[in-house]
């Protein structure tokens, strides 16, 4: 799940192998949050409240790699008959450091009807490439797909249902590391909003 307007948090609520769904929410400010809610609750909440102990700082251990990467926008990409927005953001190391560290490159398709959608970036070196350079459009994402170094593609996600839903994650006070005293003793991040 994302936001529209965020895109700096995304939740992800994974099926398990019992009454739950495990929830993972990420934030590339500085928090995460690793709990697991029974699937009836997760359809029927509206707000999820979670403890100190489901509660992570979160960091980026790649800040200094933003550096070594840039956003190339393509021309548009022709799906179905539909015109989608194509960006790649791309490492810009020797294809040998490429090899040696296994480094894929990621394309999104992305919709060009949703301009207000600004992008999902999963990763954080993408996030962190954004947030200083906000070269690509806007759009939901359709299609993201990896390549390997060699030029093969690796792993494809396609988008199959857009749905609106309201949800509420909240975190308490004493843990909540976007808090501007918080993050001086800790540096971390954020309360999350997702629809």
């Amino acid at each position: 799940m994302v936001n529209s307007k965020l895109n700096n948090f995304n939740l992800y609520a994974l099926e398990e192998k019992s009454i739950n769904y495990g929830l993972y929410f990420h934030d590339q400010e500085g928090v995460a949050v690793h709990a697991k809610v029974k699937k009836e609750d997760f359809y029927k909440a509206e707000t999820y409240t979670n403890s100190c102990e489901q509660t992570l700082r979160l960091s980026n251990p790649y800040k200094e790699k933003i550096k070594d990467y840039e956003f190339i926008n393509f021309k548009d990409t022709l799906m179905n008959d539909t015109l989608y927005f194509h960006y790649a953001i791309k490492n810009l190391k020797s294809m040998k450091y490429q090899k040696r560290n296994e480094i894929v490159t990621s394309h999104f398709i992305v919709t060009k009807s949703n301009p207000d959608f600004i992008p999902i970036l999963f990763h954080p070196t993408a996030y962190g490439k954004w947030k200083i350079n906000k070269t690509i459009p806007n759009g939901i994402l359709k299609t993201i797909y990896y390549i390997d170094y060699s030029g093969k593609i690796i792993g494809k996600m396609t988008l199959t249902a857009v749905v609106k839903i309201d949800k509420y994650l909240t975190i308490p006070n004493e843990c909540d590391y976007t808090k501007e005293e918080i993050r001086s003793k800790f540096v971390i991040t954020n309360n999350g909003y997702f629809n």
